[in-house]
């Protein structure tokens, strides 16, 4: 081979190569790109989700943790904590309750149903309907207030399971008493 060739060969090789990495570097920007916008419209995707659930208003808080709570494995005896003392008319054992509630397991805080889902709607109800540990943890507890009650399960659901809470549950619920008819 003559020193033309080689450099013939040589100048070919050198430009392959180049045209080979500059292939190789361009695909892989291609690729951080497509990869970026697909992470974009996954992200949107989520986002657009979020908003229209809370415009449909579905559950939003199902599923998640408890705020402020410390989970607990026991719960020997109905436990009744002020979070906020209301100041308007107080709740007696024939009163009519509309509240906002959160209701959680106590073992992990897992949030199994609240008001504020599904529309934000307050419920109304007899206290007398009521389960054993709302009964007993309601009464004295003032318009405008939030109680947090952590229930055994003896006076929860006991061994009844029940829409996403298991058998023998000891619970904690977050209750704010919005307004009361004696």
């Amino acid at each position: 081979m003559t020193k033309i060739h080689q450099r013939v060969f040589a100048t070919i090789a050198a430009v392959t190569f180049l045209g080979t990495s500059l292939a190789g570097s361009g695909f892989v920007i291609w690729q951080l790109v497509q990869d970026n916008k697909s992470k974009k419209n996954s992200e949107k995707a989520q986002n657009d989700t979020k908003s229209t659930n809370k415009e449909k208003g579905t559950n939003m808080l199902e599923g998640t943790k408890l705020a402020g709570f410390t989970p607990v494995d026991t719960v020997g005896k109905l436990e009744i904590q002020d979070l906020k003392v209301g100041t308007g008319e107080e709740a007696s054992a024939g009163s009519t309750v509309t509240a906002h509630y959160t209701g959680a397991l106590a073992k992990d805080g897992t949030i199994f149903q609240s008001s504020l889902d599904n529309g934000g709607q307050p419920f109304t109800s007899p206290l007398s309907g009521l389960i054993a540990g709302w009964q007993t943890g309601i009464p004295g507890m003032k318009v405008g207030g939030v109680r947090r009650l952590l229930i055994p399960a003896a006076e929860a659901y006991g061994a009844n399971a029940q829409n996403g809470i298991p058998a023998n549950s000891n619970l904690v619920f977050d209750i704010e008493l919005l307004a009361l008819k004696q």
